[in-house]
């Protein structure tokens, strides 16, 4: 049985709460040892958490990790230098704690997101400034980023070269083409490779694994969301990663096993876990 890491889920999400235990239990038998649970806002960061201190040393289920921080789309109205940011920055270091000391293993999903005709201008300049802000939190604790980018490909890239230089992370579900891929392996970043990668339509992403060494890949769902093929716009799960591994050793043309290990340990490299 293949090793699978899940780098990048949301299992606070209420579709689990029918049956969450139950299906933990039944990834770990499906050879799931660990998933890092992200943050996507301040509430949602805590609930995330939450699920993943409570489960965490569960025996029979894998190892649960967690991220706190903002998706782009859910940051707060309001500036980071604001007295209300200054507070809500606080409380986002804080969430990273448990009895004083640091026991997030990243800050994320953090990044840019240009996508929907609803965002002005204002809500995208208040974005970078919050990403900027957020990697510098990373930095203060010495963690790992988990980077969000949708329609955002230059800007994202720049604020990552620029800010987050010498810094380790994952530019979750990666959606750009393979120059850019390339481009942050050399800054020392992984690519997040999920569902995308086995659909019809996945082409731009079977590329960009075929142009990046194996070393620079780490696997996800982004559970509930992204099922690979042959569940496409079911609720997803971890075990399904088996299926993103199987496509990510055809492409490089190496045995299932040895692609799931080397996947399994970028994914404790990049999260500081060994």
């Amino acid at each position: 049985m293949i090793k699978i890491f899940d780098t990048h889920a949301h299992y606070s999400d209420e579709i689990y709460d029918v049956d969450r235990e139950e299906l933990f239990h039944n990834m770990h038998a499906d050879g799931v040892m660990a998933v890092t649970l992200i943050g996507a806002d301040l509430q949602n960061s805590k609930n995330e958490k939450e699920v993943a201190i409570k489960y965490h040393s569960v025996d029979n289920v894998p190892k649960f990790y967690y991220t706190i921080g903002d998706h782009p789309d859910e940051i707060p109205k309001f500036a980071p230098e604001s007295e209300q940011g200054s507070k809500y920055l606080k409380e986002l270091e804080e969430l990273c704690m448990v009895d004083g000391k640091i026991d997030a293993i990243a800050i994320g999903e953090i990044g840019l997101d240009r996508h929907g005709d609803f965002k002005t201008e204002e809500d995208y300049k208040n974005q970078t400034k919050w990403f900027i802000t957020e990697i510098e939190l990373a930095k203060k604790l010495n963690l790992p980023i988990v980077v969000h980018s949708r329609d955002a490909c230059k800007d994202t890239f720049d604020i990552v070269k620029e800010h987050a230089k010498g810094m380790q992370g994952i530019i979750h579900c990666f959606s750009y083409e393979k120059e850019t891929a390339i481009d942050y392996v050399k800054l020392g970043f992984h690519i997040g490779v999920g569902g995308v990668v086995t659909f019809k339509n996945g082409r731009k992403l079977r590329e960009v694994v075929e142009s990046i060494p194996i070393e620079s890949i780490v696997t996800e769902t982004d559970a509930p969301w992204l099922s690979p093929d042959p569940f496409r716009g079911k609720r997803n799960e971890s075990s399904r990663i088996k299926y993103v591994i199987e496509e990510i050793a055809n492409i490089k043309n190496m045995g299932v096993e040895d692609a799931a290990n080397i996947l399994y340990n970028n994914a404790l490299d990049v999260y500081n876990l060994h």
